[in-house]
């Protein structure tokens, strides 16, 4: 039987080096693009869509940029919408801007706000009336500073760092100002997010402002994300922990090499980003402290996800005592989304536990289901490298049929294992044919169907062998049409296993990986 779903499909060459493309700014297309501090943003909005949506950072939160800006939230990076100055107002002012409450009816009436995804839709009830807004900020997201030591790509932290674009008036914000609006807010804030855009620790005084917040909340939550380097100083990391303001740092270090460290964290030394996480580690040790939590982000491209790296970065972890470590999926920047941690891949059921993804990342991706298998395509279904199915029993005999058309199987033999509750069994695959195999089910077992588990060390990306866009895992195809299936010989003729296949099998257990969240 021909197999007709990659047989037209001509392989390009391979390369082990994929190049990262540059990312530039986004183009100015008019003069207020950045930095226009519009005053009411809810004249922007989408038109209703008939649904309700609430934000909970329009309801209790205010977000300060490094000029003394306020607008809303994490999702204004080049300054767009303004709700005041704490720079020239006091914060109950800038707070009881009626800018707020419009934005607010507009969402409860069904339209979302332009620029921004942060909004949530909640069940429409007939007679819920809108939640009042909180009668002072209760959450501060403060930037301390817009500019950053790294050149990352990307496409938001581009423009922050140019110099021929302002996208702020002032870069680093003014401490005198900054303790003022710390002081207004004194024993009503619940959460404190220390960073926005640019790295806050780039600021000369954050451990000051951290302590002040601590001094006027010293109840509040908080959080802070870095990339590391401006604490590669002990001095200055003991004080920033002894602050006493921080519940969690991020840590965002991507590679255990200088040379994929570097591919995204342009103009950054790993050595300098390690030693300031593990001088925060150090200095909570000193002061007998258990925070703030250290969290290990380590961004996961197509360039550092190889397995040495990725045990390399577990190995230090464990080795200083960070926290959390967690593998970080993106698909920014483009041409750089690793497939080797996509849902159905070996990497995401070993690495399950440390894996999160960022917003994005799986939408438009074909996922295998629970049981490890894709959608039904044409009479058969392409199983991920592990797979599961139940089979029909009769006459103390089940069959399956499987295939691959993967180009390199044509070069060289691919093998599927099926594992039974009392035998596993090695099949070599034929290209671009059905292969029947019949199972027999010992004597003392009377059931109508069974479980068995399809396993493959050959898996595949279609993406990399064939230059396609099909991100998918591949392992081997299944033959679904009974019909098809029944009018086939069947085939006994398993080979030996080897040594290291047994005990891989024997390792190997079926793993229901929890899906990832697209937040």
């Amino acid at each position: 039987m021909r197999m007709t779903l990659l047989n037209l499909l001509k392989r390009p060459e391979r390369s082990t080096v994929r190049p990262t493309p540059r990312l530039v700014a986004t183009p100015i297309e008019r003069p207020d693009f950045f930095n226009r501090k519009h005053t009411e943003p809810s004249r922007l909005m989408h038109p209703s869509d008939g649904r309700r949506y609430r934000c909970s950072w329009i309801e209790s939160g205010i977000a300060i940029h490094s000029d003394g800006n306020v607008t809303c939230g994490l999702d204004d990076p080049f300054g767009r919408r303004s709700f005041g100055n704490i720079n020239r107002q006091s914060l109950a002012e800038i707070w009881a801007n009626p800018e707020y409450e419009r934005l607010q009816r507009k969402m409860w009436d069904g339209h979302r706000c332009t620029e921004c995804y942060l909004a949530r839709p909640v069940e429409r009830l007939t007679d819920e009336p809108m939640p009042a807004r909180s009668q002072h900020p209760e959450t501060l997201i403060l930037e301390p500073t817009v500019r950053c030591n790294l050149r990352c790509p990307q496409s938001c932290c581009i423009p922050n760092n140019d110099r021929a674009i302002r996208t702020r008036d002032s870069d680093f914000l003014e401490v005198n100002t900054f303790q003022q609006m710390a002081d207004e807010l004194a024993g009503k804030l619940r959460k404190i997010y220390f960073y926005n855009y640019g790295d806050p620790f780039f600021h000369g005084e954050a451990e000051t402002m951290l302590a002040h917040l601590h001094r006027t909340n010293p109840d509040a939550w908080g959080y802070t994300s870095t990339n590391g380097i401006p604490l590669a100083k002990l001095e200055r990391a003991r004080k920033v922990v002894a602050a006493g303001a921080l519940d969690m740092m991020v840590f965002t270090i991507s590679g255990m090499t200088q040379e994929s460290y570097s591919r995204y964290h342009e103009a950054g030394r790993l050595d300098l980003a390690l030693r300031g996480m593990t001088n925060v580690l150090r200095a909570k040790r000193e002061l007998g402290v258990i925070k703030p939590v250290v969290h290990w982000r380590y961004l996961v491209f197509n360039w550092n996800d190889s397995e040495s790296e990725i045990e390399a970065a577990l190995r230090f972890a464990e080795d200083q005592g960070v926290d959390e470590f967690r593998l970080h999926l993106t698909w920014i920047p483009p041409g750089a989304m690793s497939l080797r941690f996509t849902p159905g891949t070996p990497n995401f059921t070993r690495y399950r536990k440390y894996i999160d993804n960022a917003f994005g990342y799986t939408r438009g991706m074909s996922l295998p289901d629970q049981d490890g298998v894709y959608a039904l395509d044409q009479n058969f279904r392409w199983t991920s490298w592990q797979a599961r199915k139940r089979l029909r029993v009769g006459g103390n005999r089940a069959r399956l049929a499987v295939s691959t058309n993967r180009p390199m199987a044509k070069e060289r033999t691919n093998h599927v294992f099926i594992v039974t509750p009392w035998e596993k069994v090695k099949v070599p695959l034929v290209a671009e044919a059905w292969r029947s195999i019949e199972i027999a089910m010992p004597h003392h077992l009377r059931l109508n169907t069974i479980d068995v588990e399809i396993v493959t060390f050959d898996h595949w990306f279609p993406v990399e062998e064939c230059g396609i866009p099909d991100n998918r895992c591949l392992g081997v195809m299944v033959l679904e049409d009974e019909q098809l299936l029944n009018a086939l010989p069947p085939w006994r003729g398993f080979a030996a296993l080897t040594p290291a296949e047994t005990q891989r099998l024997t390792e190997f257990r079926f793993q229901e990986a929890k899906p990832l969240a697209d937040w």
